[in-house]
C-alpha cells in the first residue's frame, strides 16, 4: 500500500497528511456505495488522484483571482471522502488551514469544517456512532439515527 500512496503523492506532487497517510494503510478506501461515514464513501488512492485531477483540470478553466475569499477549489486541497461531484478534502497547504478538514460542493464555494485534521474528525465520527443511543451524552459530530432496518442516517 505504501507504493499506492507514494505514486500518489508522486502523481499529486503533494505529500498527503498523516492522518490521511495513516487511514490509506488501514484501506484503500470504502467499496460500498452505502457508507456509515456522514461524508459519503471514503475515497481509495486511485479515486483520490481521479478526483483532484478533474478537480484541478476544472478549477483551471474556471479560476478567478476574485475568488481568492471563497474558492471552489486550491491546487493544495487532497479530497478523501465524497458522492456526487459533493468531495471532503484535507488542507495539504503550508498555511494556517493546513490539515483542516473542509467541504467541496460541486456547485458552490467550498468552506472549511473547523476540524483540525482527518484523525479528529474520524475519532468523533465514532464516538457518535459509539454512543448514538446516549442523547444526554454531548458529541461533537451530529448523533447517526439507526434505523430498524439497520440503515445509518446522518
Amino acid at each position: 500500500m505504501t507504493g499506492a500512496i507514494d505514486a500518489l503523492e508522486s502523481r499529486m506532487n503533494l505529500r498527503l497528511p498523516d492522518d490521511l497517510r495513516a487511514s490509506l494503510l488501514c484501506h484503500d478506501g470504502d467499496t460500498s456505495y452505502f457508507t456509515v461515514l456522514p461524508c459519503g464513501p471514503l475515497y481509495s488512492t486511485v479515486q483520490i488522484g481521479d478526483v483532484r485531477q478533474m478537480r484541478m483540470e476544472l478549477w483551471e478553466d474556471i479560476k478567478d483571482p476574485d475568488d481568492e475569499e471563497t474558492p471552489w477549489w486550491q491546487e493544495h486541497w487532497i479530497p478523501f471522502a465524497g458522492r456526487h461531484g459533493d468531495d471532503s478534502f484535507v488542507d495539504a497547504g503550508r498555511g494556517m488551514w493546513r490539515d483542516y478538514l473542509g467541504d467541496a460542493p460541486h456547485a458552490d464555494t467550498a468552506c472549511f469544517m473547523g476540524w483540525p485534521s482527518l484523525g479528529t474528525w474520524l475519532h468523533e465520527v465514532a464516538e457518535a456512532m459509539e454512543h448514538h443511543d446516549q442523547p444526554a451524552r454531548g458529541t461533537a459530530v451530529a448523533r447517526p439515527v439507526i434505523g430498524k432496518d439497520g440503515w445509518i442516517d446522518w
